[in-house]
């Protein structure tokens, strides 16, 4: 908290809802709320080492387990630990991203802290500025968080304050892309080591990038009433221009080829002229020609990193040591005897190395 502090952060956010294994194996992220008592002390411990002015607030879950929701428990563990504010995310750890998030369950613990001073803020499947605001008239929530939304479509906080749907061109999408990659050579550097660094991040947003729609009030309204809209398998148009397909495709070697034209690119309007060549180009003609069925699956997982052994929406739980043989009654007495033979021995001779001679 010190070094938040030292280095100007207004707030601290612990994040108990992470599903990621390499997390939850080690009693990290979402594996906390297994335990909201002592995630109740820890928070009290944070709070409690900060001067107070550097708030704590918290992320979570319903609960890590489909088996154990406990999310009422855990949020009012949190209000008495002094949390400035409560992040809830609609689903468990283990659901993934497999089912749409639970607001129902988010507007009883709204309804259970009323008056407590504690905001809530609510969190899952907002894709659409329309989305945001009915969760929040329904629910009662503070807020919302906004998640796989917003890496979809960056822009989805101007439509919320604007109240409406931005619908923008291809140029002016590139230019949105483009500028992603500008800060981060601005971060990592405009060199080798840079755009290796880069490369871990930039091609992946593609992966989101790429399933841009414009979902309009009028259009996508009523439907988002009935199921989320980014739970939807919402057909895309097929006749397509060249440069639509190609920022639409969901290859990963597509993502590489969108990255490299808007790094290599020394204006927005250059990262148009190369984006539009990388389209009508053969390299990606090839791909269209021999698609890869995995680059177009649902990506209904791919924040979650559970285990790829399991199934989808499966829980893998980290295996434990092999049990020993059982030992017998008889063995078990046999083995105390020993034990208590064992000390007694040791006890006469520490009596025996302490007489003086």
């Amino acid at each position: 908290i010190a070094l938040a502090a030292e280095a100007g952060a207004d707030f601290v956010d612990l994040n108990c809802g992470c599903p990621i294994y390499e997390a939850t194996r080690r009693g990290l992220g979402s594996a906390l709320l297994r335990s909201p008592k002592k995630l109740g002390r820890l928070v009290g411990g944070m709070v409690d080492g900060t001067s107070r002015d550097i708030p704590i607030s918290v992320k979570i879950r319903l609960g890590c387990e489909v088996s154990s929701i406990n999310v009422r428990e855990v949020v009012n563990e949190l209000r008495e630990a002094g949390a400035a504010a409560v992040t809830i995310h609609g689903r468990t750890a283990q659901q993934g991203y497999s089912k749409p998030a639970d607001w129902d369950l988010i507007r009883d613990v709204v309804e259970d802290g009323r008056g407590s001073g504690v905001p809530i803020i609510g969190n899952g499947d907002i894709l659409t500025h329309y989305e945001a605001r009915r969760r929040m008239q329904e629910s009662g929530v503070d807020s919302v968080m906004v998640g796989r939304g917003a890496l979809t479509k960056p822009w989805i906080f101007q439509e919320f304050n604007d109240g409406t749907t931005w619908k923008p061109d291809m140029q002016d999408r590139i230019a949105v892309y483009r500028n992603l990659a500008c800060h981060m050579k601005d971060h990592f550097g405009n060199d080798e080591m840079g755009r290796k660094k880069s490369w871990n991040f930039l091609p992946w947003h593609f992966e989101f990038f790429s399933r841009y729609m414009p979902l309009p009030e009028e259009e996508y309204g009523l439907m988002s009433t009935k199921k989320p809209l980014i739970q939807e398998r919402l057909l895309k148009p097929e006749d397509v221009s060249p440069i639509d397909a190609l920022m639409s495709h969901r290859s990963k070697d597509v993502h590489e080829l969108i990255a490299s034209s808007l790094w290599e690119s020394d204006s927005n309007a250059g990262a148009v002229s190369k984006l539009h060549a990388l389209a009508e180009s053969k390299q990606f003609q090839d791909i269209l020609a021999n698609p890869n069925d995995e680059d177009e699956e649902s990506g209904a997982t791919e924040l979650a990193n559970i285990p790829k052994r399991g199934a989808p929406g499966k829980w893998n739980k980290r295996r434990g040591r092999n049990p020993k043989p059982k030992r017998t009654p008889e063995e078990i007495v046999a083995v105390r005897a020993e034990r208590a033979a064992k000390k007694a021995a040791l006890a006469l001779q520490q009596s025996e190395a302490n007489v003086p001679q």
